[in-house]
């Protein structure tokens, strides 16, 4: 920012509020603005030059650089400035605590005990009171807990990425906070349809297709037998981990099946293909079989268990 550009009376104020955002997940409020001194017009030449951006009506993003869960943490802080009361919860309580399924959006959803007239589509205010012990401060913003977090969830997502964060959840977590979950989603609308999803849940699971996947082969009738398989050459080499593998019934082929979930950019390399392709070459010189599926793959629940079935 090129201050000298400005106003005497904005030279000072917005320095000092680029400050206070920096200890504020980079936004201001307007009552920040009045209370630095800045004009109206200053705060509009920032926004016009689009050094700065409104997020919400009476909040600006002062650090416009932001990305990924900076951004969110952004919107976030913005939704509990501009709406007295609110708490960070549901999808976007979810991404503050590393929790699949999805990316940040600039979609924040926050709770709130009483209804309010927002007039800001990004902003989706929820009415209820979550208690006290359902909220956790994250960096000084309220949130609702991990356990309560994903009880709220699960029932109102599709099946594969209700799953998806039950891993997500044991994988950062522990077995206490999922049965904690599941006991306080008991009973609410939406929850019989996921109720199976608990005692499939697995922190073995690496990524959010590793779920989709697994779970597709489940209600499919094609489970697999394990996750994270090692296969090891004679000499005891680890030649790869497998993300599931089946174990042959009724063939003649004594090997593993073993399928992986290829993600874009993890296999999408030219390293990536080329080593992907050395190590299916060295298991399928010791027996086994490998078939590969992409998120396309999981969008239509019959494509997985189709392919597992070929190969088995």
């Amino acid at each position: 920012m090129d201050v000298r550009a400005l106003h005497p009376s904005a030279r000072t104020a917005l320095p000092a509020l680029e400050r206070l955002a920096a200890g504020q997940d980079g936004v201001v409020t307007r009552h920040d603005v009045v209370a630095a001194g800045a004009s109206v017009e200053a705060v509009r030449t920032m926004v016009r030059r689009q050094e700065w951006r409104r997020l919400l009506p009476g909040v600006l993003l002062v650090e416009t650089h932001r990305r990924g869960l900076a951004l969110q943490r952004s919107w976030a802080r913005a939704a509990v400035l501009a709406v007295e009361g609110a708490v960070v919860a549901g999808p976007t309580a979810a991404v503050l605590h590393g929790l699949p399924p999805g990316p940040p959006t600039s979609r924040v959803h926050v709770a709130r005990r009483a209804p309010v007239q927002v007039g800001s589509r990004p902003l989706v205010v929820h009415r209820w009171d979550p208690p006290v012990d359902h909220v956790v401060d994250l960096g000084g913003l309220p949130t609702t807990s991990r356990v309560r977090t994903v009880a709220d969830l699960v029932p109102r997502l599709e099946r594969p990425d209700a799953l998806a964060l039950l891993d997500g959840l044991l994988r950062s977590g522990d077995a206490e906070e999922l049965v904690a979950a599941s006991l306080l989603c008991a009973g609410r609308p939406g929850c019989v349809v996921v109720g199976d999803l608990w005692a499939l849940a697995d922190a073995r699971a690496e990524s959010v297709l590793e779920s989709r996947v697994r779970l597709r082969c489940h209600d499919g009738g094609v489970p697999p037998d394990d996750l994270q398989v090692e296969v090891r050459d004679e000499h005891g080499v680890l030649l790869a981990r497998g993300d599931m593998a089946f174990r042959r019934r009724r063939s003649e082929r004594r090997g593993l099946l073993l399928l992986e979930a290829d993600g874009a950019d993890p296999h999408s390399t030219p390293e990536a293909v080329y080593r992907d392709r050395w190590r299916t070459n060295a298991l399928v010189a010791l027996g086994h079989d490998v078939v590969r599926c992409t998120w396309r793959d999981t969008l239509a629940p019959s494509v997985v268990p189709a392919l597992v079935r070929r190969a088995l």
